[in-house]
């Protein structure tokens, strides 16, 4: 699990990603936003992967980012689509339940933006330069994707 940060403006990180990566990172910020709520037992399902750096990080001990992350999720999917991307009916309908949950228990999250925060292996960073490490790791997998990545990153990359 991963948040893909490489901008404190969700907006740019968004463009930032290739197609795969910003599809699967809705996904993952769904997921996450999820569990924290679980966890605080405004929803039911499973907060198993509430040991996960990343869903901690959010999560805040109880303290949940889950304004901020509700945000983020908004500026991913909305790029996603703007790229043509599709999701079912029934995430869709999802997407917005989350977002009346959050919506209606908002006076329990705090507001504050979620702090840069960079966890890969064993690697854990925090403070800004979890948006450079972010890019370096993005430049890596994409040397490696069999696939040219296809994204903003020719229009955005003087910005960062």
């Amino acid at each position: 699990m991963q948040i893909f940060r490489v901008s404190p403006d969700h907006k740019v990180s968004a463009a930032f990603l290739d197609n795969r990566r910003l599809s699967k990172q809705v996904l993952e910020l769904y997921q996450i936003i999820r569990v924290c709520l679980v966890e605080m037992d405004i929803i039911e399902g499973n907060s198993r992967y509430l040991s996960h750096p990343i869903v901690k990080h959010v999560y805040n001990e109880g303290e949940s980012y889950l304004h901020d992350a509700l945000y983020m999720l908004h500026c991913m999917d909305e790029e996603h689509r703007q790229r043509g991307g599709k999701r079912s009916a029934q995430f869709r309908e999802d997407l917005a339940q989350l977002e009346d949950t959050v919506t209606n228990y908002r006076h329990l999250f705090s507001t504050d933006a979620i702090p840069p925060f960079y966890v890969f292996k064993e690697e854990k960073i925090y403070g800004d330069q979890a948006y450079t490490k972010y890019l370096e790791l993005l430049y890596s997998k994409w040397a490696q994707d069999k696939v040219p990545p296809r994204c903003g990153i020719k229009n955005i990359s003087r910005e960062i």
